[in-house]
């Protein structure tokens, strides 16, 4: 994914996208599943890289750092907790 991803798209779209990602009961399964964690987290450095010269590039990485950094902390997700935490310190 390159940058060339959102040309032609509305201002606010790539933050949209962010937000339905986030928000998927399937995603939200899917970063339960231990196993599959990092996989989960993955596509988050992509689609940063994809973003970074966007202007909704600072309020999409503050949301994604609020969502790894509380939402992820929940309860639900504490088999998770710490690789998340680790993934998060590789936020650029």
């Amino acid at each position: 994914m390159g940058g060339d991803l959102w040309k032609g798209e509305e201002p606010d779209y790539a933050q949209v996208v962010f937000d339905a990602v986030k928000d998927n009961p399937s995603y939200s399964k899917l970063l339960q599943d231990a196993n599959r964690t990092s996989e989960g987290l993955a596509w988050f450095w992509e689609y940063l890289h994809s973003i970074r010269n966007h202007p909704t590039y600072s309020e999409v990485l503050a949301k994604m750092v609020d969502f790894m950094c509380e939402e992820l902390q929940h309860e639900r997700f504490r088999d998770i907790r710490p690789a998340v935490l680790e993934s998060a310190t590789r936020v650029r």
